[in-house]
Order: C-alpha cells, then sequence, then structure tokens
C-alpha cells in the first residue's frame, strides 16, 4: 500500500483523481479501477469526474466507483427489501418494550437503496460492538447508556435474533458479510481509499481484501482529523499501514493566519504523526468575539459550527428573527413545501401557459383553504383524480380542479401558511433572497462539517459537559475535532469564545 497523509486542503482527493485519470489516459479499463470513498459524496465526484473527462458511462464503466457500504450492496446481490428501516426498527422497538426508534435518523441514498444511520446511543452501540470488532461489553462500557449492562446484553442478542427471522439486515451487518466473504470482492488492479483515517477496523477488514485482490492500492487520509473514534474508526490502523508514504505539504485552503491557529492547536495531540504543512500566501483574518449576534452574516457564505447542535439554538433564532436564509440538520430555514408552493403560485401567476406537476398541485392546495373564495369545496379530491403524468396551468386549475382564487400575490392566496412562515418568507423574499437555492449560511455540528469548507467560519468554543468528560479522558480526540473545525475556513475565521472559560477550547 502507498499512504498519503493529507493535512487540511492539500488535495487528498485531487491527489487520488489525478491518478485515476492518469490510469484512464493510458488505457486502463475503468471497471479494473476502484474507488472508495468514506461518503457516497467522495465517491460520486470521483466517478463524475471521470464520466466527463473520458465521456464514460457510469453505469456501466464505472461499477467500482461508490462507497464500501455501496460495494457490498452490489456484490452481495442484496435488494433494498431487505435493508432494515424505521418500520422494522419500531417493530423492533415494539417487541423489545424499549423505544430504540431514530429520534431524527438520517437516511442516506446510496445507488437507488436507503440506509439508515441511528441517533439512538443503543442502537449507536450495536453498531460499536460490531465496527470495532470487540463486542458488547466494549461497545457498553465505551458508551453513556441509560440501561444496565445485562439488559443491554439482551437487548443486543434480541437484535439480531429479530433481523435473522425476519430476513434483514442493517448498516453495519452488510460490513460483517462483506468481511466473511473476500472471494466476493471483486479483482482489480488499482484500488484507491480516500478518508482512510474515518475506517473502523471492521471497514479495515475489507480494506485488506480488497489490497489482497488488487494489484497496487493507494491510500489517502489525516490522522489529525480522525474525528469518529466515538463511531469505531481506528486511526492507528491508518498511520501503521506497511508501505511507502507522501505528505501533501501545501494547502490550497488554508491562508497565514488560520493556519497559525490550526498549528497551536494540531501541536497539542500528542499521538501523531508528525507532518508539516504549508499554508496558501493569502493572510486571511482570525476574530474573537464574545456575541455571536455581531457577525455580519449579510450577502457571505458563513459556515457556523459548534461542538454539538443545541449550542446553536440561539443563533438559528436569531437569523430567523433578523431574515436571514440558513440550512440547519441539511434542511432551510423556510420548509420545502413552503418553498415549492410559493414558487408554483409565482409561476402560475406570472406565466400563464407555466405546467406544474401533480405532485406540485396538490402541495399548492395543501397551502390554501376551501371554500374561502380560494378552493371549492372538494378541489382536493377532483386532484386526487388526476394522472400522475398531468401538468397544470393556471387555466387547467381554474376550469377543471376547482380553483377559484383571483389573481393575488402568494401571501394573499397561500393561506394556510401560519403567520410565522408566511412572515419569515416576506422577510426573505424583501431581502433579494432566493429561497429556490442552496443557502449561503450553514449551521453545523464540526463533525457534520467534516470535509465541508467556507470563506467564513464563525467556530464556537464552547463545551458540552459530555465532551468535557471525554476531554479529560483523551484530549487528543477533542483537540482533533478542534482542528478540523479551525481548517474548515478558506478566508476569515471567527472563534465565538466561550461563556465560561472553563467549559470551552482555549485557543
Amino acid at each position: 500500500m502507498f499512504r498519503y497523509f493529507g493535512p487540511p486542503g492539500t488535495g487528498k482527493t485531487t491527489t487520488l483523481l489525478n491518478q485515476v485519470d492518469k490510469l484512464l489516459s493510458e488505457g486502463m479499463s475503468p471497471n479494473d479501477i476502484g474507488y472508495f470513498a468514506f461518503t457516497r459524496k467522495a465517491a460520486h465526484e470521483a466517478r463524475d469526474r471521470a464520466v466527463a473527462r473520458f465521456n464514460l458511462d457510469p453505469e456501466k464503466d464505472l461499477l467500482y466507483f461508490r462507497t464500501l457500504h455501496s460495494l457490498a450492496f452490489q456484490v452481495l446481490g442484496m435488494s433494498g427489501s431487505e435493508i432494515l428501516g424505521d418500520k422494522g426498527i419500531k417493530s423492533f422497538s415494539e417487541e423489545a418494550g424499549i423505544d430504540l426508534t431514530t429520534n431524527g435518523s438520517e437516511h442516506i441514498s446510496d445507488d437507488g437503496f436507503m440506509l439508515m444511520k441511528s441517533n439512538n446511543p443503543v442502537m449507536r452501540a450495536f453498531d460499536l460492538a460490531r465496527n470495532t470488532l470487540k463486542g458488547p461489553s466494549y461497545a457498553y462500557n465505551a458508551t453513556d447508556l441509560p440501561i444496565p449492562y445485562y439488559e443491554f446484553e439482551h437487548l443486543y442478542k434480541e437484535y439480531e435474533c429479530f433481523k435473522s427471522l425476519n430476513g434483514l439486515k442493517d448498516f453495519t451487518d452488510m460490513m460483517v458479510e462483506l468481511s466473511e466473504k473476500p472471494a466476493s470482492i471483486p479483482l482489480l488492479k488499482v484500488v484507491f481509499l480516500d478518508e482512510a483515517q474515518d475506517l473502523t477496523p471492521l471497514q479495515w477488514k475489507v480494506a485488506h481484501h480488497l489490497s489482497d485482490r488488487s494489484d497496487r492500492m493507494f491510500v489517502a487520509g489525516d490522522d489529525d482529523q480522525g474525528i469518529y473514534r466515538w463511531a469505531g474508526a481506528d486511526i492507528n490502523h491508518f498511520v501503521e499501514l506497511p508501505g511507502g508514504s507522501e505528505v501533501l505539504s501545501q494547502s490550497y485552503r488554508i491562508p497565514h493566519s488560520i493556519h497559525k491557529v490550526a498549528d497551536s492547536v494540531v501541536q497539542r495531540i500528542r499521538s501523531r504523526q508528525k507532518k508539516i504543512w504549508l499554508p496558501r500566501h493569502e493572510e486571511g483574518s482570525v476574530e474573537r468575539t464574545y456575541d455571536a449576534s455581531t457577525v455580519s452574516f449579510d450577502n457571505d457564505e458563513w459556515l457556523i459550527l459548534a461542538q454539538a447542535n443545541y449550542m446553536l439554538d440561539d443563533l438559528s433564532e436569531r437569523l430567523t428573527s433578523s431574515g436571514h436564509y440558513f440550512e440547519r440538520k441539511g434542511s432551510p430555514s423556510l420548509k420545502k413545501t413552503i418553498r415549492s408552493a410559493i414558487s408554483s403560485w409565482n409561476h402560475l401567476q406570472q406565466s400563464p401557459g407555466h405546467e406544474i406537476s401533480l405532485k406540485e398541485a396538490v402541495n399548492l392546495y395543501d397551502h390554501m383553504s376551501s371554500g374561502e373564495g380560494r378552493l371549492k369545496r372538494g378541489a382536493k379530491k377532483m386532484l386526487g383524480g388526476a394522472d400522475e403524468q398531468d401538468l397544470f396551468t393556471m387555466a387547467v386549475l381554474r376550469q377543471h380542479f376547482g380553483l377559484e382564487t383571483p389573481d393575488d400575490t402568494w401571501d394573499m392566496a397561500l393561506d394556510r401558511i401560519g403567520d410565522e412562515d408566511r412572515a419569515y418568507a416576506t422577510a426573505l423574499l424583501n431581502r433579494g433572497i432566493n429561497i429556490f437555492e442552496k443557502p449561503k449560511i450553514k449551521l453545523s455540528t464540526i463533525h457534520g462539517a467534516k470535509g465541508g469548507e467556507a470563506d467564513n467560519v464563525l467556530l464556537f468554543l464552547d463545551l458540552s459537559g459530555k465532551a468535557l468528560k471525554e476531554m479529560e479522558k483523551n484530549p487528543d480526540d477533542a483537540h482533533r475535532v478542534l482542528y478540523v473545525g479551525v481548517t474548515r475556513a478558506k478566508q476569515n475565521l471567527v472563534l465565538k469564545m466561550p461563556e465560561d472559560s472553563q467549559r470551552g477550547w482555549a485557543i
């Protein structure tokens, strides 16, 4: 194996993709190349680049540009009906007599099927037991669960039994099965593995099978950015891999002033691969503030980061009240259904020939009252009789589907939008903000922003009580998280100082 150590912004992924380009230019068949990444986004970036440059068919020519989980799904011949989802978790919860539902679970679409990541601590411990290859007792001791061990062990066994009886597999089961069937892994000439510091021991088993079944393997990562130990990631495995290595030493993201802060943080990490990297030539800026409301977010790209989600609540409310458009937990601050209804109405009103889909028409009617001079009673039922392929103009809706509203503005026509949402949408539009584009402001946890970047970053230095305890046990991990937060900034970094200096990172 050959390793690339890539500090922030030094081009780990680009380095691997350049290697892919070279191989394809030399005539290697794309299906002799495997490119595997920790995230679907990174895997698809590699695939899309190869498609664009070499005019390839992503479905036929790039079979092995994907995540490891997607590879497992593919080569094991699984179907979507075999994947454990919310319904399965709910059913198991009912059988077990304990609430194990996902509580805001994140569904990840990966090549046509859905995978689930649970925010439930017990479910996460189930995953940890298998991902670390250390079993339930280790997972229980490594997590702060509200139940005694004997109950957790019983639930673990019952969970495995439930899946077996119902023919279901979860996110981690796919990796377990693939790790146990190395012969199912395709024979490849060259394999690339990105963000390797985030792999768990279970995933490393699969990675080694990939290496054994290929001629060459290139691995990229950065141990200083390994912030998923709590999920079972094994940083040391990446650092200790045999073979040659290279440190990518020039950052194309980090300017001088932010590099100084980042270097002061990374030097606190005691267990790390020593490496030197250089900032880009611009100076950039680092500021400190005790009040996040003093920061101006107008017309600029911002990434606002905190160690825990709840720390962003107050700022989220302030941004809403001041008419700023932002993204949080993967969703824009104005609901998609409201944005769609406003868009549909404006287009229908302003362009008489404009057509909307049945789904858009149903959503539009959901935001309008019946029997109020807006919709005839039974108008929604009329839409229920339409074909999914039908398209609707304003005239068609008026003539055949019960629309009565005069040519009002959206805020008059869509009377079922709540007062707060209406006022917020009006404020956004009055400020000239395009609510149909991706917001320029994003609020996120540091873990959620891994791999991201922005011109401007506001970083909260406050720590939760749980994080303080973790820092006492493993300060290296805490400083890695801080390092990742600092190094998301491309131009300007604003440090929001902790309200209590004893409960925050020191910079």
